[in-house]
């Protein structure tokens, strides 16, 4: 297999904040109700949003470009009169940053290739994680949503066989560890990967926390198949991807950096499996997820008003208002950020009582898995950061 060093990668992008590190850009909540009412094709819930604030779609498309869902909202405005309330210089951002994705996934998808083939031809199983698959399922195709990496899962007993398939793949890793792989991957479920053409985020875990216990042999044996540009690939099971996208805004709640992308994501998610899901039983399960679930999916709702688009849901979360955490929210402008503000004190609290674990336990594990965390999230390379931040 040829190495992934031999494809070219997009060097920088458009407004997009590519990177994990540092705080998001912020999107207000009246934002990102716009967003979602523009994707549900909502026109009443629209003309609704800009009752409150007549030029808002000139926010959200700025919001929009710092944020990774340029060409979210560019997809959603298709046969839109509301492109007319942009200016030309809004559109030709939503452009530019449409002309990049569509470089960097051709990029992409010829890695993606790659290291099926390589990991099929080792017998190394795999699911296909965000990403590719969450663009084409839940935003009609692989040019309906950003991404700027790839991610995949494998079972936890491969870990380090997948981590040599993928240093023969040319990728090197990019996570830092203390000790060794072995002792790290005790705290963290994922290390991530590099090479000039491409970035790789291996998984072994949905998420790491001692009040998790997640049933491995589960995840695997109700995984799914998604067929991507032509080619089908394992994908996890309905119920296995709210799990970890409701996990994974809920770590980044708690490092007081939650993503407008990842809510957004979550409401579409919900949007489409709404009809078929058997919320109640995902709210019943005993593996620690039930509590972070209703949380972490009842504030997404709330944010962005859109109990109306998954009634079924919205009906479970009211049966469970018992186990709602309640929080002093800050402002409209910053949804998701949970007062005290100094030290993001107010997220770290609320996410510790939502896990389904004590005070104390959290913080202990909080304050053991830290340095273990710092060492595998490093930043990225210069190239990946957003524009903005490399010129400071």
């Amino acid at each position: 297999m040829p190495a992934l060093q031999s494809q070219t990668m997009p060097q920088s992008g458009v407004g997009q904040s590519f990177s994990g590190h540092g705080a998001p850009a912020p999107m207000s909540a009246l934002e990102l109700r716009l967003l979602v009412r523009l994707l549900a094709r909502d026109a009443v819930g629209i003309a609704r949003c800009f009752e409150a604030v007549p030029d808002l779609a000139e926010k959200l498309a700025e919001s929009c470009n710092r944020s990774g869902l340029s060409v979210v909202l560019l997809r959603a405005l298709e046969e839109s009169p509301l492109r007319l309330a942009l200016t030309p210089h809004r559109l030709e951002r939503l452009n530019e940053a449409l002309d990049h994705h569509q470089q960097r996934q051709q990029a992409l998808g010829l890695a993606l290739l790659s290291l099926a083939r390589l990991l099929e031809s080792n017998r190394q199983p795999f699911i296909l994680l965000k990403g590719p698959y969450l663009a084409s399922r839940y935003y009609g195709n692989l040019l309906g949503r950003e991404f700027v990496d790839l991610d995949l899962l494998v079972p936890r007993a491969d870990r380090s066989h997948a981590c040599s398939l993928l240093r023969k793949a040319g990728l090197q890793r990019h996570s830092n560890v203390l000790v060794g792989e072995g002792l790290t991957s005790v705290f963290v479920h994922a290390f991530d990967f590099r090479s000039e053409a491409v970035n790789v985020d291996l998984h072994w875990d949905l998420s790491r926390h001692p009040s998790l216990q997640l049933d491995e042999e589960q995840i695997w044996a109700r995984r799914a198949s998604f067929i991507v540009e032509g080619r089908s690939y394992n994908v996890l099971s309905d119920e296995h991807e709210i799990i970890f996208a409701a996990l994974s805004l809920l770590r980044d709640i708690e490092r007081g950096r939650p993503k407008p992308k990842n809510l957004i994501d979550l409401i579409q998610i919900v949007r489409a499996t709404d009809a078929e899901l058997d919320w109640d039983a995902l709210f019943s399960a005993r593996d620690g997820t039930a509590r972070p679930l209703v949380n972490v999916l009842g504030q997404c709702l709330a944010i962005a008003e859109a109990c109306d688009l998954a009634p079924n849901l919205a009906a479970a979360l009211d049966r469970r208002a018992r186990s709602r955490v309640s929080a002093r929210s800050g402002t409209a402008d910053f949804p998701l950020h949970f007062r005290p503000d100094r030290f993001g004190l107010g997220n770290k609290l609320w996410a510790g009582r939502v896990y389904e674990t004590n005070l104390p336990a959290w913080f202990l594990w909080w304050a053991i898995s830290l340095p273990f965390r710092l060492a595998v999230h490093r930043p990225p390379p210069q190239r990946f950061r957003h524009p903005a931040r490399r010129r400071r």
